[in-house]
């Protein structure tokens, strides 16, 4: 009796100890989705387009358009992985290329590609905000809390839209 009343102690323990599944498991997605500030034509204006795999992969670049210009330049960029469980969104950056600011000249128009350097802040390879898809899927808001910001330089904006271009 006692060797009965052990197993059945050892396998009740065994049931509720096992680690319960996600309820939220990740859900991965992909596309490309763009956020474009104002497009007042008298002042240069921004684009941050968000390019997700399946795989869970991103690629985050930064444009900006000058005023009469007729094609943007890329200012920055980053790569990373993301994951989305519910409407919690975590973006784990591996690199982030930007102007080298030792040897930036805003008057010399825009930087090729390969003469970014990477200047990945340590202290914010991880962003932690809440991404909330419209019904149809065709866009979606993100939001990161300010102290998730990537440079100290950053205001809170609030929620960013954006839009899926293909």
């Amino acid at each position: 009796m006692k060797k009965q009343l052990l197993l059945l102690s050892v396998l009740v323990f065994a049931l509720f100890s096992c680690d319960k599944e996600d309820e939220n498991p990740s859900t991965f997605f992909e596309g490309i989705y763009e956020n474009t500030s104002s497009a007042d034509l008298e002042k240069p204006y921004y684009t941050e387009v968000m390019t997700f795999t399946k795989s869970g992969k991103v690629l985050i670049e930064n444009f900006v358009y000058m005023v009469n210009a007729e094609e943007s330049c890329l200012k920055a960029y980053s790569e990373g992985s993301y994951r989305l469980n519910g409407e919690e969104f975590k973006l784990t950056l591996t690199s982030s290329y930007g102007p080298d600011p030792a040897a930036f000249d805003i008057s010399e128009g825009c930087i090729p590609k390969e003469n970014l350097v990477n200047n990945l802040n340590p202290d914010y390879t991880v962003r932690n905000g809440i991404l909330i898809f419209e019904e149809s899927r065709e866009s979606f808001s993100l939001q990161f809390p300010c102290n998730d910001m990537p440079n100290a330089n950053s205001i809170c904006i609030g929620a960013s839209t954006f839009e899926k271009v293909d």
